[in-house]
């Protein structure tokens, strides 16, 4: 089970998230750069590699900048 702090990536949801708790056998995940928390099971999750890193960088400079032009 990943550690309090890991970004790991939610397969079923294919997102990348930090975790923030685990109880009663979930994870709770948050985005990296904050947002709304969910839930997970530890085997739907896995470590993140190099490739994720990346993309969950290129996705929140893209957030980033439709919401400085207000088209979020």
């Amino acid at each position: 089970m990943p550690n309090v702090g890991a970004l790991v990536v939610d397969l079923r949801r294919d997102r990348v998230g930090e975790v923030m708790a685990s109880t009663g056998g979930r994870l709770s995940l948050r985005p990296p750069s904050g947002g709304r928390e969910w839930e997970a099971f530890p085997c739907d999750v896995r470590s993140m590699t190099a490739s994720d890193e990346l993309r969950a960088k290129v996705t929140e400079a893209n957030d980033r900048s439709r919401r400085e032009r207000g088209t979020a």
